[in-house]
């Protein structure tokens, strides 16, 4: 594989699409039903979140705002199903780091990211780089880590797919560190986790969330975080920074999109609601000692984001020569 094709997100003007149908279209809506896709299976974080969102959205709105899990393809199917409903603002989709993904990895993919137009980022989890607590060789550091990632075997990790964080951010750790590894690709994160938990591989990187729920002497071991500091459920772990890898500093990202066209005072309306609901003081005391962390885009920023998200996980999969069937 030598090249991936990448579209980019683009902001429509008002002025294209016209401003005072999109007043009108805000001041009336909604006036029935509004569905979040979400492309992972019920209980995972885009799941429980959205679904905090969507309860926020219904007493704000007055209608019912309902989720639907399009599981499969690492959320390809969700997208396919977002960008081919109508623009008109009740079809939502929440957007991840992996959907982000798939638009450079998938080169048959039947949309792209200017299939859909952006309306906000909450932010999202950092990764937690966890290894089994009863995998043999036992691993209890990085250095430990290291000998046995370039060892000649070198070492088994768990992910819930190709071209999820866990695999591609995988992949960069173990050049930084010069080592090798064997994908063990999963369903879906939770199925991965418990594989180590089994000592059926040996290292993943899980949400922190994740892994700190799971932390114990008989399941996995916590080596390091990908935030900045260091988080309030797992005080004790280093960040990658502090180990000596910045550039390992991922987050398992949320936003939501709407299919391309859809009214821009339709998404300003929404954006503004979602961003209330992130702010919510019941959010907050929810997400935030689970180590979530608010990051609020819109617009351009937001926008600026995701096309750099895509081109830096372009690079890795080109890199690296990864494909998925």
């Amino acid at each position: 594989m030598t090249s991936r094709r990448q579209v980019l997100f683009a902001v429509p003007s008002l002025a294209t699409i016209g401003f005072a149908g999109g007043v009108a279209a805000q001041a009336d809506y909604p006036q029935r039903v509004v569905k979040i896709v979400v492309g992972n299976a019920p209980g995972g974080n885009d799941d429980t979140i959205t679904r905090f969102i969507a309860d926020r959205l219904t007493k704000e709105f007055g209608q019912p705002v309902i989720v639907e899990n399009r599981v499969g393809g690492s959320t390809s199917i969700a997208g396919v199903a977002v960008a081919t409903a109508p623009p008109d603002g009740y079809t939502l989709m929440c957007l991840i780091g992996t959907g982000i993904v798939q638009t450079v990895l998938r080169e048959k993919l039947p949309y792209k990211l200017s299939s859909f137009v952006p309306i906000v980022g909450i932010g999202g989890f950092p990764l937690g780089l966890a290894v089994s607590a009863t995998a043999t060789p036992k691993i209890t550091n990085l250095q430990e880590l290291t000998a046995v990632a370039r060892s000649a075997d070198g070492i088994t990790y768990a992910s819930g797919g190709v071209g999820t964080m866990a695999h591609l951010n995988t992949v960069r750790f173990l050049k930084a560190i010069q080592g090798k590894g064997v994908h063990v690709s999963y369903r879906n994160n939770p199925e991965g986790l418990n594989a180590l938990v089994g000592g059926f591989t040996q290292m993943m990187f899980g949400s922190a969330q994740e892994v700190a729920a799971l932390r114990g002497e008989d399941k996995l071991r916590v080596l390091a975080v990908t935030s900045e500091q260091r988080l309030p459920n797992l005080p004790d772990v280093p960040t990658m920074r502090e180990l000596g890898f910045p550039a390992i500093n991922p987050t398992l990202w949320y936003g939501y999109v709407a299919p391309a066209g859809t009214p821009p005072a339709i998404v300003s309306k929404l954006a503004d609601a979602i961003t209330r609901a992130v702010r919510d003081p019941s959010f907050q005391n929810r997400y935030k000692p689970l180590s979530f962390v608010e990051d609020i885009k819109t617009g351009e920023a937001l926008t600026s984001f995701i096309n750099a998200e895509a081109a830096r996980w372009k690079e890795v999969i080109i890199e690296n020569k990864i494909r998925v069937e």
